[in-house]
């Protein structure tokens, strides 16, 4: 893998960032959604690439 590719394959997206933020406040996935205006489904979605970046 070149180092740029490797590199961006880590990156967190914005909303991601934002997630990760609440999440270690202890703010459950309703808090999130409500706080962020998305959907619980969707924060369910960005926790699961969250816990994926470590299995990478």
């Amino acid at each position: 893998m070149r180092g740029n590719d490797h590199k961006n394959k880590f990156l967190l997206t914005n909303r991601e960032r934002e997630v990760f933020e609440l999440l270690v406040q202890d703010k459950t996935t309703r808090d999130i959604a409500q706080q962020l205006f998305i959907s619980e489904k969707t924060v369910r979605n960005h926790i699961s690439k969250l816990i994926g970046f470590e299995t990478q």
